[in-house]
This record gives C-alpha cells, structure tokens and sequence, in this order.
C-alpha cells in the first residue's frame, strides 16, 4: 500500500474525512463542551484548541513535490488519529 502515499486523490480524502470529522467534534462540543486532553499529534496543545483551518493549509498535496506530499499524507493521518 506504501504506492498509495502521497497520492493527491488519497490526501483530498482524508482532508474530507477530516473536515466531517472536525464538524462531529464541533458538534459534540456544542452539546458537551470541550474535552480538554492534550493532543496526540500536538502533545503541547490541547486537543480541542487546534486550528485545523491552518493545519489544512499546511499540509495539503503539492504538485512534483512528492517528498512533501508523503508528509502531508502521514500528517493528515496522524490527525485522523487526533480527532
């Protein structure tokens, strides 16, 4: 599966699956408040206090970039994990 990593259709996906994540968690919140646990990407943060607009920003597929692609991917699912 590792021909997978870093493939712009793979990173679109779990960017979706983050952001209907991301709307579960807020949702939850709205009804419970916030869950206040460290990060398990972010350990110096709380959990509930990552900016994941400006984490997509950062980590999305670049074009002939296939090195920083890869990353993107393991981080995007390293936050899957996180969330």
């Amino acid at each position: 599966m590792a021909y997978l990593l870093g493939r712009q259709d793979c990173i679109d996906s779990l960017r979706r699956d983050l952001t209907d994540l991301q709307g579960t968690v807020l949702d939850v919140f709205s009804r419970t408040g916030p869950v206040r646990f460290a990060s398990w990407k972010f350990p110096d943060k709380l959990s509930c206090n990552l900016d994941l607009v400006y984490l997509l920003e950062q980590y999305d597929y670049v074009d002939g970039e296939e090195d920083f692609s890869q990353h993107a991917h393991i981080v995007l699912l390293e936050l899957v994990i996180d969330r």
